[in-house]
């Protein structure tokens, strides 16, 4: 496999201030979903609820880092052009 070597841009300060505010946000939701869930807890609410809740919030976490993840790296302007670099490997699942 051949290894592509490009160069990575400086992401500008307001797109750096607004993934920095962007990273807090989803930790204050994280945050107040796990004391929704610790409520629930507290409730009584039947454990396939909570369970079913619980999934809901890692899912949302997942997606939420995944957002941050993919929104730097697009910043960053690292997605090779194929068409420039022939011996980058092609996405087998393309959005």
């Amino acid at each position: 496999m051949t290894e592509i070597c490009y160069k990575r841009r400086a992401v500008t300060p307001e797109t750096q201030q607004t993934l920095t505010l962007m990273a807090q946000v989803l930790d204050d939701l994280n945050q107040a979903l796990q004391v929704e869930l610790s409520e629930m807890e507290r409730t009584g609410l039947p454990p396939s609820k909570i369970e079913h809740v619980r999934a809901g919030a890692k899912a949302i976490r997942d997606c939420g880092n995944m957002l941050l993840i993919w929104s730097d790296y697009i910043a960053r302007g690292d997605l090779a052009d194929s068409s420039t670099q022939p011996d980058s490997e092609r996405d087998l699942f393309p959005r």
